[in-house]
């Protein structure tokens, strides 16, 4: 799994032994030590770099945001046709935080924690997305209705994600919802 930061090696160490250590205890149960003994740096190491857990947490959340959005980005490029796009972006999107979440025996702890600790970034991850998607709508849908579509498949995609019980049935939804939508774009087109 990439997460990308900027170029930060030892905050990149850091997030790579959160994001193993949340994984194994949860978030209530990891320590900072737990994340410098992953890390393989000494707890004052760690505390130069983050001043507690949320911090370590919000910054992971950050960094898979970022990563997952440039998968996303680059899973879709601008002549790939719109249905096959949108599944494979979809997927990019929310497979690597589906993946890192669902396969803990603390997902739903996580998941809360998520909410909680950074709803912003996840609203920052999903208007990241929205732009893309109404991006690729230019041209297929009258402009009037791009940012409404384009804000309405992001949500879409968003709770395909939560519906999900596996990572193969995250990629079915995905990939059936964008052949749906994939499939009502000609006829919006004529509208």
């Amino acid at each position: 799994m990439s997460i990308r930061l900027d170029g930060d090696l030892r905050r990149d160490k850091i997030l790579h032994a959160a994001l193993a250590v949340f994984a194994r205890y949860g978030f209530k149960r990891a320590s900072m030590e737990d994340v410098a003994g992953e890390a393989g740096i000494s707890r004052p190491a760690l505390y130069q770099s983050y001043e507690n857990k949320a911090a370590i947490f919000a910054a992971l959340a950050v960094a898979l945001g970022r990563s997952s959005c440039d998968a996303a980005e680059a899973a879709w490029p601008a002549d790939m046709p719109f249905a096959q796009g949108l599944a494979a972006a979809g997927l990019a999107l929310h497979g690597l935080s589906w993946q890192a979440i669902h396969t803990s025996p603390h997902g739903a702890e996580l998941m809360a924690t998520n909410s909680a600790l950074v709803g912003d970034v996840v609203s920052a991850i999903d208007s990241r997305m929205q732009a893309l998607v109404e991006a690729r709508l230019t041209n297929l849908v009258a402009p009037s209705v791009q940012a409404l579509q384009a804000r309405a498949i992001t949500a879409a995609l968003h709770g395909l994600k939560v519906q999900a019980t596996s990572y193969e049935d995250l990629a079915a939804l995905i990939t059936q919802f964008a052949s749906l939508i994939g499939a009502g774009l000609p006829l919006a087109t004529r509208a």
